[in-house]
């Protein structure tokens, strides 16, 4: 079956003084953490392979990497939800792009681009890449990104970007190389709880010093997304 993709971009004006890869296995959530070993969204396999994916065009043409924000990829990842969720594939729905930046927190101007159709990141990016709007804010003069993705109940999947500026003062994002150390970290501190599970398994007498989580261990707000398949899509 051949499939129809379709993508939209959008660029909303400033109202601050101020202005490859398949799915990772694990799933992406907006809910609130329930321990405190919990990952960042913005850490999120998927999400940062998309940050990845987007600062090597612009690396390709000599510009900065964006960093990737918290609040933008929660904006982003709630609207990749909603459509999910209701098959609504617009900009215009679920209170629009800068009313979503400013839901959670962000005080600068946005441009957003969404896509449906397509299984992987690269598929996502080389839509954006073909699109002259699209393109315009992968490469625009932002300094932040965040990103969002999801899978309807048809299997139908949802990518957003959305790229802004965050006004002098304002908390800033990640870059590249701190949230590769921190997933660093984090692998560190799995490896050493299941070293200390394993002691505590051979040992009863033995309680692990650090062990509040199984690595294992998924938060109980986080659904995991149904695999997708090729589809036709309709606005």
């Amino acid at each position: 079956m051949k499939a129809t993709f379709r993508l939209v971009a959008a660029v909303c004006a400033s109202i601050a003084i101020c202005n490859c890869l398949a799915f990772a296995d694990e799933p992406v959530s907006t809910g609130a953490a329930t321990t405190q070993q919990a990952r960042p969204l913005h850490r999120h396999p998927t999400l940062f392979g998309m940050l990845q994916r987007n600062n090597s065009i612009r690396r390709r043409v000599g510009l900065f990497p964006h960093r990737i924000s918290p609040t933008l990829t929660a904006a982003a990842q709630d609207h990749a939800n909603y459509m999910a969720r209701t098959g609504q594939f617009s900009h215009y729905v679920n209170g629009g792009p800068q009313s979503r930046a400013g839901k959670y927190g962000f005080r600068g101007g946005v441009r957003e681009n969404i896509a449906m159709g397509t299984r992987s990141i690269d598929g996502a990016f080389a839509m954006w890449q073909n699109s002259g709007a699209h393109y315009a804010s992968i490469v625009s003069g932002t300094a932040e990104a965040g990103f969002g993705y999801a899978v309807g109940p048809s299997g139908q999947v949802y990518w957003v970007g959305m790229y802004g500026t965050p006004p002098a003062g304002d908390v800033v994002g990640e870059t590249e190389d701190a949230v590769v150390a921190a997933l660093e970290e984090e692998r560190k501190a799995a490896e050493k709880l299941a070293a200390e599970k394993t002691a505590a398994e051979k040992d009863p007498e033995v309680k692990p010093a650090s062990a509040t989580l199984d690595p294992e261990q998924k938060p109980a707000s986080e659904v995991k997304p149904a695999a997708a398949t090729e589809s036709t899509v309709g606005k």
